[in-house]
């Protein structure tokens, strides 16, 4: 089969469709550069290239009657060996085959035509495909890399809005830690000062029932009188806050020495060998101590060494020689109210 051509070609090479539209047109148009040559004697002339698409048919030998006279001759049919099949039996040579096979030509066969480089389409389709093959897949990569973008993109501001989100709760739970806390600090405070509210009515109470009492009798029954006031030297053990709360409850509170004069006077009363309570400790603020009017300790019998807050020691005492030493709270031991009575 001979080989086809068309003029079209690779719509993505720039410039080549139309310079082979211009060889094609200028190839139909022009004559073989061979038909202006004389054909050799004995030849025949090449028939001309077929056109694109069709399908060369060979020619057909024309008859040729030799001017030889005196022999009877047989005209012969040639049939091409190009066809599929013979019509017509096969050649069945006479006496004279000889003369005409020396006499005759020889056949010419038509020549195939030869192909033009560029006007195939074969490899130029080929290399057509292959460039939209890569063209297809260079999209679709960018298509799957934005998609990858956008979708990174997305995740990141979600994470964003979950950490500012948690940011934000963080800050409100810390304001609302600092408000509690400040609330608390703020409770502690007025707790603080009811207290001192109370401390201060009864002692205005213990001092207003003195002052009632003064009248009719100096001292209560089993109380010491010593420069206008009373002493109650307790026959049993109490820690230091049940001795306070008796005290108050009998319009007193516990010995409170603001004189050198008193602190003999209480180191000598007792006589015995115990330990008292005073009205003295460094519950608020550690190794300052305080007397529980409030007054700052301006007299110092304390013990060598003492206070040193051994064992959690918040609270004052008297020893038997009257010197003073800092005690737990909690320990059990004796005490002494004091009030005062003037009349």
């Amino acid at each position: 089969m001979p080989t086809l051509y068309t003029n079209s070609g690779c719509r993505d090479l720039p410039g080549t469709r139309e310079e082979e539209e211009e060889d094609a047109d200028d190839y139909e148009n022009m004559a073989p550069p061979y038909k202006d040559l004389p054909p050799k004697p004995g030849s025949l002339a090449p028939p001309r290239p077929p056109r694109a698409g069709r399908n060369p048919e060979p020619p057909s030998l024309p008859h040729k009657h030799l001017g030889i006279s005196g022999l009877d001759l047989t005209p012969v049919t040639y049939t091409s060996q190009l066809g599929t099949g013979l019509e017509h039996p096969p050649f069945q040579p006479s006496q004279a085959t000889p003369i005409l096979d020396s006499l005759s030509p020889t056949p010419t066969l038509p020549t195939q035509a030869t192909p033009v480089p560029w006007l195939s389409q074969k490899s130029g389709d080929l290399g057509c495909y292959q460039e939209e093959r890569w063209m297809v897949f260079l999209c679709v990569l960018v298509v799957v890399s934005l998609l990858l973008a956008c979708t990174g993109l997305a995740v990141t501001l979600i994470k964003y809005q979950e950490v500012v989100e948690e940011l934000k709760m963080l800050s409100f739970q810390q304001r609302a830690w600092q408000a509690n806390v400040t609330g608390i600090t703020g409770l502690a405070g007025l707790k603080k000062d009811i207290d001192q509210v109370r401390a201060d009515t009864n002692q205005s109470l213990v001092e207003l029932r003195g002052l009632l009492d003064c009248p009719r009798i100096t001292c209560p029954e089993g109380w010491l009188p010593f420069e206008g006031k009373c002493y109650y030297f307790s026959p049993n053990t109490k820690s230091w806050d049940e001795a306070r709360k008796f005290c108050q409850e009998n319009y007193s509170h516990l010995v409170i020495i603001n004189s050198f004069s008193e602190q003999n006077f209480v180191a000598k009363a007792h006589r015995s060998p115990r330990v008292y309570w005073l009205g003295l400790s460094d519950k608020e603020h550690e190794g300052k101590w305080k007397w529980l009017d409030g007054s700052p300790v301006t007299l110092s019998y304390w013990e060598p060494a003492e206070p040193n807050n051994a064992h959690e020691e918040d609270c004052g005492s008297m020893n038997t020689g009257g010197t003073w030493n800092d005690l737990s709270c909690n320990k059990a031991t004796y005490w002494i109210c004091e009030r005062k009575c003037s009349c």
